[in-house]
């Protein structure tokens, strides 16, 4: 039987089955070797897509906008308008609904998601949101397929290590469920008052300019939280029983595994001075040379959904240095944070081909989710 997704909301990865998820992937790497060779998709000219951004973007934006260029579609970016502040949010999507033929919206809850679908008569892509970041998924999968050849990435494990936070351990268990491969997700469990010893007096006194006595750090939990790992493992019990969903903060479980990914121990929407005790915390799971033997596995690749900090030479990267006063941490974050930059440039071809991918999968999403014209 055909797959038709063809005007449905496209939000997290469990609203479809694996069968759908690898339409999309085949659809992606059909539009990626067609572009390659020039041909063009111009399906739905004099159609329109609008991107909704509350959140800062690089990839997702980018991805959108030059897929529906690419459809032959005119777009819209809003991220400074009346939405929901000025205007209610069932009055904006009727709006949208009367002048769009979809929408990608990226921003910080969900449960805005969920009520703009209530008005909206056309789909919605989700471009991120405090539930899933499920095109990043997509663009995860295909890089993985292209690497390892079709579905051959099934039993193998992928190991999320580091600040997994609310979303990306989530999203990747998730993906792991539905792709058929076992999920380690390593992180630490230091508590922030533990962390706060590790840094020097000025520093501490910097990181509570910033997070009060008594309070705790934004985004200090590293667990996946009970409803989303229910979720997890029924995807798991469902549709890959044979595969392993591990979490633990023991970094020896990352023996073995085929593939590695991390992120910034910092979350990027807040102050660098409040990384600081994250760094403490997380830099015994740095992706490094050292992590990479330990994995035993001389084939294992390393992706990262980006931006990484896998140097300083950027502005937050400045900062961050200029509040840091022990020189050996200081000499330590030069080489990278969250994955060193040897190790990072070592497997810049799969990095950045994950990243390309963004579009290629997005696009796939906005045809399938369109139909045929």
């Amino acid at each position: 039987m055909a797959i038709s997704l063809k005007g449905r909301n496209f939000f997290a990865l469990e609203d479809f089955t694996p069968e759908e998820i690898r339409y999309l992937l085949d659809l992606a790497i059909q539009l990626k070797k067609e572009s390659k060779e020039h041909i063009k998709h111009q399906d739905y000219i004099g159609e329109d897509f609008l991107l909704l951004f509350e959140m800062n973007s690089t990839r997702t934006r980018c991805a959108f906008e030059t897929s529906a260029n690419d459809l032959g579609m005119g777009t819209t970016f809003l991220s400074n308008s009346h939405f929901g502040n000025t205007e209610t949010i069932k009055d904006s999507m009727r709006v949208f609904s009367e002048m769009y033929s979809a929408i990608g919206y990226r921003g910080a809850k969900h449960s805005t998601l969920l009520e703009m679908a209530k008005d909206s008569t056309i789909p919605i892509i989700n471009g991120y949101t405090d539930h899933q970041h499920p095109t990043q998924m997509l663009a995860d999968a295909m890089t993985l397929d292209e690497v390892w050849g079709r579905e051959n990435y099934k039993g193998k494990t992928l190991c999320f290590i580091g600040r997994g936070g609310a979303v990306n351990s989530f999203s990747y268990g998730v993906m792991c469920a539905m792709l058929g491969m076992n999920f380690t997700y390593i992180t630490s469990y230091m508590e922030m008052d533990e962390a706060l010893e590790g840094l020097t007096a000025a520093e501490k006194a910097t990181f509570r300019k910033f997070v009060p006595e008594g309070v705790v750090s934004p985004n200090w939990d590293t667990k996946m939280d009970a409803r989303k790992r229910k979720i997890v493992e029924e995807l798991f019990a469902k549709y890959s029983p044979e595969c392993k969903f591990i979490e633990t903060d023991d970094i020896n479980a990352i023996k073995g595994v085929d593939v590695i990914t991390t992120e910034n121990w910092g979350f990027f929407t807040d102050p660098v001075e409040t990384w600081l005790p994250g760094i403490v915390r997380f830099r015994p799971y740095q992706v490094n040379r050292e992590l990479l033997e330990r994995s035993e596995n001389p084939d294992c690749i390393v992706i990262h959904m980006l931006p990484s900090t896998h140097n300083m030479d950027h502005a937050s990267g400045q900062k961050l240095l200029s509040v840091i006063e022990d020189p050996e941490l200081r000499e330590f974050l030069k080489g990278g944070m969250e994955v060193t930059d040897e190790v990072f440039e070592q497997n810049a071809k799969y990095i950045f081909q994950e990243a390309g991918n963004r579009k290629h999968t997005i696009k796939a999403v906005i045809k399938a989710v369109l139909g045929e014209r």
